[in-house]
């Protein structure tokens, strides 16, 4: 799982221009709520061997969630579609990010990342939990992505279940 990131400055607080509309669900499903409890004290630590994937394997086995152990991290959902929680699955293909926050033009890539949704913010801002990462290193740390600023790639969104 690598993870490029060739960033300037802090991607939490941004200006951004270009929004995408995306729908957050109403309510937060109870397994995706006990998935963010069970991440919000490892923040700032090293989950396992320090892998992206280590997240999701650590957050889906001790909820007892449904997997494959691999690649399908619950039910598959097209996010243009359908709402997105907190406490969703993002994994990343090939994938490259560009746009303008803070005044500053920003580039992020990741080739194959996974990521669990944090927070979802009405202007196609999502906040993410995620580690292996080029600003927090093998750390669990936050960080956002503007959907409407994806210029290549492909991003798959998971719902878990049990």
């Amino acid at each position: 799982m690598k993870y490029l990131s060739i960033l300037a400055f802090a991607l939490v607080f941004s200006f951004h221009g270009k929004t995408q509309k995306i729908q957050r669900c109403d309510s937060v499903p109870a397994l995706n709520a006990e998935i963010l409890n069970l991440l919000k004290p490892y923040t700032g630590q090293k989950i396992l061997r320090g892998e992206c994937w280590d997240v999701l394997s650590l957050a889906l086995n001790e909820t007892h969630a449904d997997w494959n152990g691999y690649d399908v991290f619950g039910t598959p959902y097209d996010y243009k579609k359908e709402c997105v929680s907190p406490g969703d699955i993002i994994a990343f293909k090939g994938v490259k990010f560009g746009g303008i926050q803070n005044g500053q033009k920003y580039f992020e890539e990741m080739e194959k990342h996974f990521a669990v949704v944090k927070e979802v913010r009405p202007n196609g801002e999502l906040l993410l939990l995620h580690q292996n990462t080029g600003r927090f290193g093998k750390k669990l740390g936050e960080s956002s992505i503007f959907l409407g600023d994806l210029k290549k790639g492909k991003m798959e969104f998971f719902r878990p279940k049990r």
